[in-house]
């Protein structure tokens, strides 16, 4: 198969933007690969500069990090995928464990809550948390809304102390609610309270 030639437009779009967009982008925006771009880049001499972070771009992934995938929050910056993971790591703001955003496992509930994921389980079967299944194997999925009822409506079941909040907290950051609700405060503060001698630090 003949090598497609680079047209003087496609070079003018490169040159353009290189420092601005990711490459998986431009290659999207060109119809070639990845290695292809890079490999014409280098060519061409092109670097791409280094895109400080602003305080406004922290906070959005601050917000959405572990309620919204990776990709998402990429697109929502227009960062690319390895920037945002360097950024998380950087702010130590743990593992992505929510795969989509929409929906949590037992799995992702059990360590929010650091619970077993059976015990989870059980709640979905009894019907303590609202969850629905998929697939053939009946698996349970649970939205965010179903997971905050559940732990404004089951406190006994969850403690303030052991879960992991800074993961929780951003469930209740939407577009209807910025801030956490007083209940999830006095739960969180009244737990740490029990187990450590004074109201959590970071509320």
């Amino acid at each position: 198969m003949p090598k497609r030639r680079w047209t003087k437009e496609e070079v003018d779009y490169l040159v353009e933007n290189y420092s601005k967009k990711s490459i998986n982008s431009i290659s999207k925006d060109l119809g070639r690969t990845k290695d292809s771009v890079f490999k014409k880049a280098k060519r061409l001499g092109l670097t791409k500069m280094v895109r400080n972070w602003t305080e406004e771009e922290i906070d959005i992934l601050t917000l959405n990090w572990g309620k919204r995938s990776i990709e998402k929050i990429a697109r929502m910056l227009n960062r690319s995928t390895i920037s945002v993971k360097k950024k998380a790591m950087e702010l130590k703001l743990g593992s992505q464990y929510i795969a989509n955003g929409e929906y949590l496992s037992t799995g992702n509930i059990g360590f929010l809550l650091n619970k077993n994921p059976t015990t989870v389980y059980k709640w979905l079967k009894e019907g303590i948390i609202k969850g629905r299944t998929f697939g053939k194997k009946s698996v349970y999925r649970v939205t965010p809304e179903d997971f905050i009822d559940f732990l404004k409506n089951n406190p006994n079941k969850w403690c303030g102390y052991s879960a992991r909040i800074d993961l929780i907290k951003p469930y209740f950051y939407t577009s209807k609610q910025s801030n956490l609700p007083e209940w999830f405060i006095k739960k969180v503060n009244s737990d740490f309270k029990k187990s450590y001698g004074d109201i959590v630090p970071f509320l």
